[in-house]
């Protein structure tokens, strides 16, 4: 496989998937040109800032809902995050059907790491 000039992974079945950022499957031999091109990754393949901004305010939501919920007391770190929890629950994008548990049965996987009256954010799709 290492001398291999082109590895394709089939990803249009449904058998198969990757799971990651297509990057993290290149592989150059020339160190040089390896971290030009995950530089150029880095520094050029982001969010737009209007994205961070909205997501800050977010965030400063729920760590004012959680400082009032929590009488005054919210742990943070010196950069200002923490507060609060936060879950991505993905449910739609896996194919198996045991992936799709429900709301009760993601509590009971996990309601021992949260803090009593802890403000938890939760995404999905």
């Amino acid at each position: 496989m290492q001398e291999a000039t082109l590895i394709h992974f089939r990803t249009s079945e449904k058998d198969y998937r990757i799971l990651n950022h297509f990057y993290s499957f290149i592989y150059f031999t020339s160190p040089t040109i390896s971290n030009f091109y995950k530089r150029l990754i880095r520094d050029h393949i982001h969010y737009h800032d209007v994205i961070f901004c909205a997501a800050s305010k977010i965030i400063h939501a729920l760590q004012n809902e959680g400082f009032q919920k929590q009488h005054g007391f919210v742990t943070t770190d010196q950069e200002g995050g923490g507060g609060f929890s936060s879950m991505h629950i993905r449910r739609g994008d896996f194919q198996w059907k045991d992936m799709r548990i429900s709301g009760e049965e993601w509590y009971d996987n996990t309601k021992d790491y949260w803090m009593d009256n802890e403000i938890l954010y939760i995404t999905t799709d």
